[in-house]
């Protein structure tokens, strides 16, 4: 189960069936969480983050939402419909300007305010550095237009 968290927290996005349940129980097992167990405080706060690691306490799939552990609950029988639909949204997205982006995400995590900003007038600088914001853009218009 443990690890089970720790390989959701690494991801991006993150979506649960209804019946999912979340947990660190290792505590109990004599051993501390490690390694991916270090990014729940970035994601749900370092006293939910101590909760987990230090009760060894099991959460359902709506407590997870509710703490911002995952992003979407599904019922389990749509759970692979739900994935679908961010699959798709994904793959309208641009792969450059994704990449540029989970790059930026990463960066905001450890950088000042000041810093952070600077890094996205960076990577938008980047971005226009192709052809592909202009012809998106322009292929938005158009259709807005219609």
């Amino acid at each position: 189960m443990g690890a089970g968290l720790e390989i959701a927290a690494a991801c991006d996005l993150r979506v649960a069936s209804d019946s999912a349940q979340f947990g660190m129980p290792e505590v109990k097992l004599g051993i501390p969480s490690v390694i991916e167990a270090a990014l729940l405080p970035g994601l749900i706060g370092w006293g939910r983050s101590r909760r987990l690691l230090l009760l060894g306490e099991t959460i359902t799939a709506n407590q997870a939402e509710s703490w911002g552990l995952v992003e979407r609950v599904a019922a389990a029988e749509a759970l692979d419909d739900a994935i679908q639909e961010w699959l798709e949204l994904i793959l309208q997205t641009s792969r450059e300007a994704l990449r540029l982006q989970k790059t930026l995400i990463r960066q905001w995590e450890d950088l000042p305010l000041s810093a952070a900003i600077q890094a996205g007038v960076d990577s938008f600088e980047t971005a226009y550095g192709s052809e592909e914001p202009r012809v998106r853009m322009s292929a938005f218009l158009a259709r807005r237009k219609k």
